[in-house]
């Protein structure tokens, strides 16, 4: 018998994609790494329907059941756009890529019976497409192209995504996820080896992998029905909750790269790595579990939503605060403080005390553990310590007495250099008998206006579209001037000038003034540029080699022009620092511009830098007092959090260090910024050295 025949994609859109539930749909796929949409029939493999009556619908690209073997979006050999400078990795197996009716069947009823109910009982509820016809919720399953997909050294991939384009009328009006097509015969099911589709090898079991992928996309899709804006860290931290409360393993990579990477990593501003999901779902855990976690002395999943003063609830009320970032966790904590008796800590407080779980993980301690993980063997075998001493060779390990002189020549040293809510550990052996701590941090850190004392910034907030209009009248023909710092995702994100025109806006070229190189960009990789003229990138350089300059642009305005405006355009995950406009001119005319609501801000660029010192001892440091910087947890665990003040400057007072000598005592110091103003996304500079101090 003849195979059936493959579908194969298309370049141009149909003119009806389908509908959620229909044998067939066309879905178009944008390719994440070379760039460019095409369009891929899938055919409907999975059709069910939860309890509460949503349809739920698994799709696989037409001819999947029959072997990856020549299927486009499966067959890890197919090429989407062969004219291009990217060619799949040769070394890819379509075997690895086979989907069973089984494994679809599988993993369709999960997610009717239980990861759909869990995921909105605990955030909320799943909406219908603005222009759509049903709250269906649909699965794709197909090779992802990603990095990993072209090049074979690249041992990461892309394991599912949510696509908020997806839900607009112009493209399928559906909600979908997408799962990747990578050897299910190991990752669906909570033992893989006892499957039908076992490969006969447990050694290669990554059990429900693919279940707390859904599970983890699903709450990004909800998250954009609630708050679409919210920052990739705190939705990305509560969809790794999701999917740890669907009772779903999620030790591994995610913790392993914190651990490592620690020091590269800021809780609060997203860099995408596996690192920053290992932050942001560990300081979530850990919330939980400090509020709780189910009731009733419960800390571990139950798949049930449990209200009241509970780590459910606190989760439930992040989840659902407007306020983004820290702000909204603060909020979030204020809403359950305000609920009953018991009471949290601030966010920035519970940051410190994350801060010190994450080094100590004491599971005697009812402070500074998390109950469910084990850091070490949940984070392949790394922690803190041995990710400094064997991955960094000894990085900010150091032994002796330290002259401040002397400190400052050592070759492990790390830069002193702190991320935004990010924890650099460093630990102290054998000092001498008494010592202090002296720290030097800068109070500030700024993008400092071109000229005066403020400039407009464009805000930090994903999936948005924020404007700053022109209140100078205008004609076609003139030229609009204006300074601009820009530090924009590169392909991802977009600052737009536009003109009106006829009642229409369009976006017009822009060029350096000083070059009269044009500076804006019709290429569009990823689909977030279709008007063209997008600008994106570092502003006087190239993009992660070069710091943005302060550089001047320049628009001529087309015939009919009427108004000009400036519009920041984000996408749904990492953020840069954006886009700041001054001394804007008309014809060499100083001209006024202006924002509605909050969307532009006009700020003088300012980071108030928030220094925090931690010693963390397994000793009393400061034997017969206990200073108003001492905290203990009862389980033997010191730690002294020493506060700097306006100008950045700590001053300890003296630490009686015998108790830390000797081969493997010791003590760390944990240094932390937690920024706060308009801007809280900077880096920022310090020093800190050891003071030898005399017996009194």
């Amino acid at each position: 018998m003849a195979a059936p025949a493959m579908a194969s994609h298309s370049s141009t859109p149909p003119a009806d994609y389908g509908s959620a539930g229909d044998a067939t749909i066309t879905v178009p796929i944008t390719d994440s790494e070379a760039g460019g949409t095409y369009y891929q029939p899938f055919e409907r493999a999975y059709a069910g329907e939860t309890d509460s009556g949503t349809p739920v619908y698994v799709y696989v690209p037409q001819g999947a059941f029959d072997g990856p073997s020549g299927v486009h979006s499966l067959d890890p050999s197919f090429d989407p756009n062969p004219a291009d400078d990217f060619t799949p990795c040769a070394d890819a197996d379509p075997a690895d890529f086979k989907v069973t009716q089984a494994q679809v069947d599988y993993l369709g009823a999960k997610l009717e019976d239980q990861i759909l109910a869990v995921d909105e009982d605990h955030f909320g509820e799943l909406g219908t497409p603005e222009g759509g016809d049903s709250d269906a919720l649909v699965t794709l399953v197909y090779n992802v192209q990603d990095e990993n997909y072209y090049d074979c050294s690249v041992s990461t991939y892309t394991a599912g995504y949510f696509a908020p384009e997806y839900l607009s009328a112009d493209s399928l009006g559906m909600n979908v996820m997408v799962i990747d097509a990578l050897d299910w015969a190991n990752r669906i099911g909570e033992d893989p080896n006892t499957e039908p589709w076992s490969d006969g090898n447990p050694d290669n079991d990554r059990p429900e992998l693919y279940e707390g992928v859904i599970a983890h996309e699903l709450e990004h899709m909800l998250m954009n029905y609630s708050d679409p804006g919210e920052l990739s860290w705190v939705d990305e931290g509560l969809a790794d909750t999701a999917a740890f409360l669907n009772g779903f393993d999620m030790t591994g990579s995610h913790l392993t790269y914190q651990q490592v990477f620690h020091r590269e990593t800021s809780l609060t501003r997203w860099g995408g790595g596996l690192e920053n999901y290992g932050a942001s779902f560990s300081y979530f855990l850990y919330l939980w579990e400090q509020a709780g976690g189910n009731g009733g002395g419960s800390l571990e999943p139950d798949l049930e939503f449990q209200g009241g003063q509970t780590g459910d609830q606190l989760i439930k009320d992040i989840f659902a605060e407007p306020a983004d970032g820290m702000e909204g966790v603060q909020n979030a904590i204020d809403t359950w403080n305000a609920s009953g008796d018991k009471q949290l800590e601030s966010a920035a407080e519970l940051f410190k005390d994350w801060a010190v779980a994450m080094y100590l993980d004491d599971e005697k301690s009812p402070l500074w553990d998390l109950k469910n993980i084990d850091l070490g063997p949940a984070s392949g075998g790394w922690t803190v310590d041995l990710a400094n001493e064997l991955f960094w060779d000894d990085r900010g390990s150091y032994q002796g007495a330290l002259p401040q002189a002397k400190f400052n020549r050592l070759k492990n040293r790390p830069a002193s250099q702190a991320l935004p809510f990010g924890v650099s550990y460093e630990k102290l052996r054998n000092p001498g008998p008494r010592v202090s701590l002296a720290f030097d941090g800068d109070p500030n850190a700024q993008v400092a206006p071109h000229s005066g004392d403020t400039h407009w910034w464009g805000g930090y907030q994903s999936q948005s579209d924020h404007v700053l209009g022109l209140d100078t009248p205008v004609t076609g023909g003139e030229t609009v001037d204006f300074w601009n710092w820009h530090f924009i995702e590169e392909g991802w994100d977009y600052g737009f000038v536009e003109a009106l025109v006829d009642g229409e806006w369009q976006t017009v070229p822009v060029t350096d003034k000083a070059t009269g190189a044009v500076v804006s960009t019709d290429d569009d990789p990823q689909g977030n540029n279709t008007e063209g003229n997008g600008i994106t990138g570092t502003s006087g350089g190239a993009y992660f080699v070069d710091e943005p300059t302060y550089r001047q642009y320049s628009v001529t305005l087309p015939a009919g022009a009427t108004d000009v405006r400036w519009r920041y355009s984000t996408d749904a995950a990492y953020l840069d620092t954006g886009w700041f406009i001054d001394d804007v001119t008309v014809n060499g005319v100083p001209a006024a511009v202006s924002s509605e609501g909050d969307e532009w801000t006009q700020t003088d660029g300012k980071q108030t830098n928030n220094w925090v010192v931690q010693v963390i001892s397994a000793c009393d440091l400061t034997p017969g007092t206990t200073s108003p910087e001492e905290i203990r947890d009862g389980a033997g665990n010191f730690v002294y959090r020493y506060e700097a003040g306006a100008d950045g400057k700590v001053r300890t007072g003296t630490l009686e260090t015998k108790c830390a000598n000797g081969k493997k005592s010791d003590f760390t110091v944990a240094i932390s910024n937690l920024p706060t103003g308009d801007l809280s996304v900077l880096d920022a500079g310090y020093d800190w050295w050891v003071v030898k101090q005399k017996k009194s």
